[in-house]
């Protein structure tokens, strides 16, 4: 099987650069990553790709074409960047039954490793309850130099790139980093971007068990954007972890009701956490992410009905539950959720100075829900 490599400014030829690599991956050195080269990472994926071809993998083949058998002729591996878990890679895949993007998972580090295993399962479980989710085709694990490295081939987005929030003429704008190209969103499109995300957890949220993706981060790139036509598309690419936020044995109406807000408050807070250009101070965003917020949420419960013992749409409960409470319950709510965060997070400064305002914007989104928007 050929399998040609870049990396930018560090290729030619389709081969990495040999003086690259012998050179170390960016690590974080806490749990000794700095005996990994980039070769290690070469070998690796070359291993795993050649027993996929051989026949001898995980089925990566199997699972891309599961109705007809294919050869796997080909690959193109670009190495795009380094994160704290993963050291993702875009990869073009040629078969005797067309061509594929695929983005390639790698770990390297015990904890990375383990969170590889974990997501690759949680996707897996996952992925018939959103389409905004990729799909996952194969995981693997090899030893290279008695370093163990895992690593899980998933659906490559095409077209969809990071957003993030940035200053520009004085204001707080989102930016989306298409390829070379920034491109800053009109107001209209930043708020449908934030209201996706928001339907997009709700719908991966389960109001019985109160299972929930956690943690997710705007700033780790953890939702990505398509652009290209008038309305934005947006996906979820990663999944951490799915676990509950309480655990509660066949919950009552009122548990459940206090269940739902708790999610939205939650949701909505952190839908306004970001860092500015993705690696700069905190940012916090604007009011309007919180009405966005809101409606993503009554999207992603539109379909749901007959909720443990609610009768009839799961919204129209919720809107009914949310009309009764004053914005001081909603603060009582928000010092709850924020007291859940991580004290030593680097954004809590932001959110503990924010969160009276962040309640009295969530009452005001709440109040201003016109009894039409209950019932879709």
């Amino acid at each position: 099987m050929n399998i040609t490599w870049s990396l930018p400014g560090h290729s030619r030829g389709g081969q990495i650069d040999d003086a690259v690599l012998k050179t170390p991956l960016p690590a974080d050195r806490a749990y000794g990553e700095a005996g990994l080269c980039y070769g290690h990472y070469v070998r690796a994926v070359e291993a795993v790709l050649e027993k996929e071809a051989q026949g001898t993998g995980k089925g990566l083949a199997r699972a891309l074409f599961p109705d007809a058998p294919c050869r796997l002729l080909s690959a193109h591996v670009e190495i795009l960047k380094h994160g704290h878990f993963y050291h993702p890679a875009r990869m073009t895949l040629k078969t005797d039954a067309g061509t594929i993007p695929l983005v390639i998972n790698l770990a390297v580090t015990p904890e990375g490793n383990a969170c590889a295993e974990g997501e690759f399962t949680l996707l897996e479980a996952l992925g018939h309850k959103s389409t905004a989710l990729p799909r996952v085709y194969a995981l693997d694990a090899v030893s290279v130099d008695e370093h163990r490295v895992v690593l899980f081939f998933g659906e490559w987005f095409e077209g969809f790139h990071e957003f993030h929030q940035t200053e520009k003429d004085g204001e707080n704008r989102v930016v989306v980093w298409a390829g070379q190209d920034h491109h800053h969103l009109s107001r209209s499109r930043e708020i449908s971007v934030y209201r996706q995300a928001a339907e997009i957890l709700t719908r991966l949220y389960n109001p019985l068990t109160f299972e929930l993706v956690q943690p997710w981060h705007h700033a780790a790139g953890d939702f990505v954007v398509n652009i290209k036509e008038d309305d934005p598309k947006v996906r979820l690419i990663t999944v951490r972890q799915y676990t509950p936020m309480a655990e509660v044995q066949e919950p009552e109406a009122e548990e459940i009701m206090e269940g739902a807000l708790y999610f939205l408050m939650l949701l909505t807070l952190r839908n306004r956490l970001d860092r500015y250009d993705g690696i700069g101070e905190v940012a916090w965003v604007g009011d309007h992410c919180v009405g966005a917020s809101l409606d993503g949420f009554f999207d992603g419960v539109a379909d749901l009905v007959d909720v443990g013992p609610l009768d009839g749409p799961f919204g129209v409960w919720v809107a009914r539950y949310l009309a009764m409470h004053s914005q001081e319950d909603f603060l009582e709510t928000a010092r709850g959720v924020v007291s859940s965060f991580n004290p030593g997070a680097s954004e809590m400064g932001v959110v503990a100075g924010k969160v009276a305002e962040h309640a009295a914007s969530f009452y005001r989104a709440v109040q201003a829900r016109s009894p039409a928007h209950e019932i879709k």
